[in-house]
């Protein structure tokens, strides 16, 4: 494990990639996806993703949770990881240790079924909250229904380019 500092954590956001992936791990709920989490400039995001969204360059599921300053980007990702910062991972520096275990058919239905009841942990005392994903933001809004729509159909399309044209921020 390559552990890391504040400073650390400061150089990559402002002079190296921008950001620095702190945690990776693998939700036993969620079997076969990886739960990965960055820390940017006042930003945690936390990305969802399979062996295949990584294999196909396919977009994994992302969260951004916005915060006044990069201490309570901190602050809140510690509380989060339930770990302080110099116990954290720098994965940046390791190369691609990826170990998906077998992939659960449903590991995204159940995701979604979390989001819509709004069962998923998330950091907290952020100011704004993105979803980079339609089908992610439409479950979170109960605009879909994941018990209907875990499949990406004709109709589905139809359902999240309707809801495009209202919705752009939460």
């Amino acid at each position: 494990m390559i552990f890391i500092d504040i400073q650390e954590i400061k150089r990559y956001i402002e002079v190296g990639s921008g950001y620095i992936e702190v945690d990776r791990s693998y939700p036993e709920r969620y079997k076969g996806l990886c739960r990965r989490i960055y820390i940017r400039e006042n930003k945690i995001q936390i990305d969802f993703c399979t062996e295949q969204d990584i294999e196909l360059n396919e977009g994994e599921t992302t969260f951004y949770f916005v915060y006044r300053s990069f201490e309570n980007v901190i602050e809140s990702a510690e509380s989060f990881l339930k770990k302080p910062v110099s116990e954290w991972t720098n994965y940046n520096r390791t190369w691609n240790e990826w170990y998906f275990p077998q992939a659960d058919k449903e590991c995204y239905g159940k995701l979604w079924k979390d989001l819509q009841s709004h069962m998923l942990d998330f950091p907290q005392g952020f100011n704004k909250f993105y979803i980079n994903n339609h089908m992610a933001r439409d479950v979170f809004l109960g605009i879909i229904n994941p018990e209907k729509n875990v499949e990406w159909t004709v109709d589905l399309f139809k359902q999240i380019e309707e809801a495009d044209n209202d919705f752009t921020e939460y």
